[in-house]
């Protein structure tokens, strides 16, 4: 298992997180998340346009393995601009124009953080050549990733203005349950329009899972879906995806279990390389990973969804870095948006 950036410090990384956090501003509010009002907080400002272009910059050349003080500055530089835009705001940007974006983007750091990292995605899909018995991934946004394996491309739960332009490079589409900050209708009816496979439990068509449970072949890749509660409410709402990414891949297996809430129901049938969970949805993260899974590696999702209230359900790189801090494991990890991971069996 590595990080293609990794550096060969000696120091475990959860040493190095601590560290980072000591000496880090981010260090305040581990213990819950940051709770502001939808009003923006009193106090907080846009960070400037020199400010954000440093934290892209940071962002783009440091790893989630390798977190450093340097990172945790980016962070909170982007966490400022996070603080002050309302979900209203994000709703208008998500649906405007490419002009009108632009405007948003020059004007709120955040947006122009979430679109510089898609370009850094669009520019690395192509150009990355994946070795054997390896995987790489890139997060696109809230609980969405490209998965490129030695034989082929597929993507889950993409949420994001631009999404049509990964459909050249994927294949197939994979999407957990009907929550639009996991999905839009219109790159899934897109994927579909392109001939190629979109699995979701509330799309009918030939790979359309059920309480049972199924099994799909896509080339070199084998999908098992199982359905699980989100909450209390919403029963069996989930559709979690055990994806072995085939014989070339050194069958790495996958476990992207969107807004799973029970550790119960994380049963996977074979030893998970990679699993990537909600932080906060109600799930245990810290027994699915030390007590029940022993993934290769946790790659903790559903950070700053702009889509959410400010004051509910957005939750800080602060509040994820506490999660990584409570697994007391080194390969609990907290990716940012357009960063690529690569694993290696």
């Amino acid at each position: 298992m590595k990080n293609e950036s990794t550096s060969s410090l000696q120091i475990s990384r959860r040493t190095l997180l601590q560290t980072a956090l000591a000496s880090s501003c981010l260090l305040s509010g581990l213990d819950s998340p940051w709770a502001f009002a939808e009003d923006i907080k009193e106090g907080v400002t846009e960070p400037t346009s020199q400010e954000v272009a440093r934290a892209i910059d940071i962002m783009a050349r440091t790893t989630s393995d390798n977190v450093t003080s340097e990172r945790l500055e980016a962070c909170e530089t982007i966490q400022r601009s996070v603080d002050r835009l309302r979900a209203k705001e994000f709703s208008t940007y998500f649906n405007s124009s490419a002009e009108e974006a632009s405007r948003w983007e020059n004007e709120r750091g955040v947006l122009r953080y979430l679109n510089a990292s898609f370009d850094k995605i669009l520019e690395e899909i192509p150009k990355t050549e994946v070795a054997a018995n390896t995987v790489v991934l890139w997060h696109v946004y809230n609980m969405g990733y490209v998965v490129k394996t030695p034989t082929q491309t597929f993507a889950v739960d993409i949420k994001h203005r631009r999404a049509k332009e990964l459909l050249p490079y994927i294949e197939f589409l994979l999407v957990t349950h009907k929550h639009g900050d996991h999905y839009t209708d219109a790159f899934c009816q897109q994927v579909a329009a392109a001939g190629k496979p979109v699995v979701a439990p509330f799309i009918e068509n030939e790979w359309t899972p059920t309480l049972e449970g199924r099994e799909l072949k896509f080339g070199d890749c084998t999908v098992k879906t199982t359905q699980v509660d989100h909450n209390d409410q919403l029963i069996n709402f989930v559709t979690t995806f055990e994806i072995n990414c085939g014989e070339a891949s050194g069958n790495c297996v996958i476990f992207h279990v969107g807004d799973a809430c029970r550790v119960r129901q994380l049963n996977p049938a074979q030893q998970v390389d990679v699993f990537i969970p909600h932080l906060a949805v109600g799930l245990n993260v810290p027994e699915a990973v030390n007590d029940k899974l022993h993934p290769g590696v946790t790659l903790l999702s559903h950070i700053l969804e702009l889509g959410h209230l400010i004051d509910k359900w957005r939750w800080s790189y602060t509040y994820g870095y506490n999660i990584c801090k409570k697994c007391n494991n080194d390969s609990v990890l907290l990716p940012v948006w357009g960063e690529k991971y690569v694993f290696t069996r």
